[in-house]
């Protein structure tokens, strides 16, 4: 698919200097990209807060009108937390585990570290201590950093490569609100994806019940395209997409191999670090959505 100038500058944006969307700060410089992005194409946004806390709130955007949509496609914009291995979709439990073993791994590599620094700095450092030399105010500045940076790997780091989990998929619903202004449809991006359900719990109760919602998930990856749930458009050939039959609320739309073993649906690491994203998928999205 021949991508417009616009897409083409949303790609580069939010590839690059929206990418990390975790702290409240990264996630307002990100949201006020997003609404100033959609308000060039359409009036009808609402930021919504949710979850407040003292220094924190959750924020879902809102496009169109959610009272009168017959239909609702949504995605997370927030930055998961680094892990190791493959990204298993559906499983909160592995993602768990995956997340707590990187952070555990990370700051015992970190401690060996910190360790190993000061090791060598006993026996290099003179046996008199000058508070005011320039060795020693070095020193200080590098164990602030250290300790700094010692903090946020307890707290597990964001994962940076963020292309096609989840920015495919925003780039998407982008493509499909400059596209489709029919009032029916609406779109919603979540906040707290990567951690739950939080987000789109708030969408669910800002909708009618016979609402369908199509949650977008890592749309762009070099992967086959599957839909769980509820087949949105008959004109589309049923072959370009793996379709699951489901009942459920909510129908899921993503990028995804199969496990041979379990039938589980995952995304490998090297499918999470690809820097170039999937247009043809993209486009398949759009087409099936609109």
């Amino acid at each position: 698919m021949e991508q417009t100038e616009a897409f083409k500058d949303w790609l580069f944006r939010y590839q690059y200097i929206y990418r990390l969307r975790r702290t409240e700060k990264s996630k307002k410089r990100f949201l006020t990209a997003l609404v100033t992005d959609i308000a060039k194409l359409r009036e009808d946004i609402r930021v919504v807060e949710y979850n407040q806390q003292k220094k924190y709130a959750a924020r879902n955007v809102y496009v169109g009108n959610l009272k009168k949509a017959n239909r609702v496609i949504c995605t997370s914009y927030d930055t998961p937390p680094e892990s190791i291995g493959s990204y298993h979709l559906f499983d909160r439990k592995d993602q768990a585990k995956k997340t707590t073993t990187f952070i555990l791994l990370s700051t015992l590599a970190a401690i060996a570290i910190g360790a190993l620094g000061t090791l060598i700095y006993m026996r290099i450092s003179p046996d008199s201590f000058q508070f005011n030399s320039l060795s020693t105010l070095l020193i200080v500045a590098i164990y602030a950093g250290y300790f700094a940076l010692f903090g946020k790997i307890t707290k597990g780091l964001s994962t940076r490569k963020t292309l096609v989990r989840n920015t495919s998929s925003i780039l998407a619903m982008l493509k499909m609100i400059a596209e489709n202004d029919q009032e029916t449809v609406a779109y919603a991006f979540l906040d707290e994806g990567s951690y739950g359900n939080a987000g789109l719990e708030e969408l669910q109760s800002q909708v009618k019940d016979s609402c369908k919602i199509y949650y977008l998930d890592s749309v762009g990856a070099s992967a086959p395209l599957h839909l769980v749930g509820k087949f949105p458009n008959t004109k589309i050939d049923h072959e370009k997409v793996t379709y699951h039959a489901s009942n459920q609320k909510v129908s899921y739309l993503f990028s995804a191999r199969i496990d041979q073993e379990d039938q589980s649906f995952y995304l490998a690491k090297a499918d999470l670090k690809e820097k170039k994203i999937n247009m043809e998928n993209i486009s398949l999205v759009a087409d099936l959505l609109q």
